[in-house]
């Protein structure tokens, strides 16, 4: 897995990311890196709890849900704009299509990060 920094243009394509002050962008990016995923490997399980929120910045992610019904995900999608499978516990297996770029945020970070802007 490589990995590379973040910039605040880069962060600006998410939402809610998009709210914050610039300042308080910078600062966020200064703590976060681009992943990569290769290929058929898992980003998330279903029923994880882990607190972090995820954004995909380049490739196709595959969300199946409990049912089995399965969607895609491209990046730079209107839908990729949001993180992806937010809700605790997690409500699909994401899993790579292709090789995959990703960004992974501490939620609690992320939460204080827009109380912080909202003050």
């Amino acid at each position: 897995m490589s990995v590379t920094s973040v910039t605040t243009d880069l962060l600006r394509r998410y939402a809610p990311l998009d709210s914050l002050r610039r300042e308080n962008l910078a600062a966020l990016a200064k703590k976060i890196e681009v992943r990569t995923l290769e290929p058929g490997k898992l980003l998330i399980r279903e029923g994880e709890v882990d607190k972090r929120t995820y954004y995909l910045v380049a490739g196709t992610l595959e969300l199946v849900d409990r049912s089995g019904g399965a969607r895609l995900l491209r990046a730079a999608s209107e839908e990729a704009r949001n993180p992806v499978s937010p809700m605790l516990p997690r409500r699909h297996q994401v899993r790579a299509v292709d090789r995959v770029e990703y960004i992974s945020i501490d939620t609690d970070l992320l939460d204080v990060m827009l109380t912080w802007d909202q003050t």
